[in-house]
């Protein structure tokens, strides 16, 4: 392919892809499943008619797009078993004793737990007035153990 031919195609795939609405400089080179579906079918659309894709070519992007699919999912799936595992851990937590450190102030908080919610897409515990991310604690106890430095 000579550098008119480079150039030529460059123009073609830049033109097809504003169409299909991808542009994978702000993406970081990910793509979701409708965006590789969306590619795959415009692939197919403007082969070269004389150069038809092999067979061979099309189970492979299509095992790609079912690969791609299949993570996606198993993604989620792990996602919503981490948010699950974390509420759990969370709701045991009630009524406990914990030790804390506040990020914001870098102060040590220790209390029961008396409430547990959900802001800024985070797992919130209630200690006093204090509200901290379940992230920030280090230590739980039942309520009638002492403290062990």
């Amino acid at each position: 392919m000579n550098s008119t031919e480079l150039s030529r195609a460059k123009i073609q795939v830049n033109e097809a892809n504003k169409k299909i609405g991808v542009n994978f400089e702000g993406e970081k080179n990910q793509m979701s499943k409708d965006s590789f579906l969306k590619l795959l079918v415009t692939e197919l659309r403007h082969q070269d008619p004389t150069r038809p894709m092999e067979d061979k070519e099309f189970v492979a992007q299509m095992a790609q797009f079912s690969s791609l699919e299949q993570i996606t999912n198993l993604n989620k799936e792990i996602h919503s078993l981490i948010r699950s595992s974390e509420s759990t851990q969370a709701f045991n937590m009630l009524g406990k004793v914990v030790d804390a450190l506040d990020p914001v102030t870098n102060t040590r908080i220790s209390g029961p737990v008396s409430s547990v919610f959900y802001a800024d897409e985070q797992i919130k515990l209630k200690i006093g007035a204090n509200e901290i991310s379940i992230n920030a604690v280090h230590a739980v106890r039942n309520p009638a153990e002492k403290e062990n430095n």
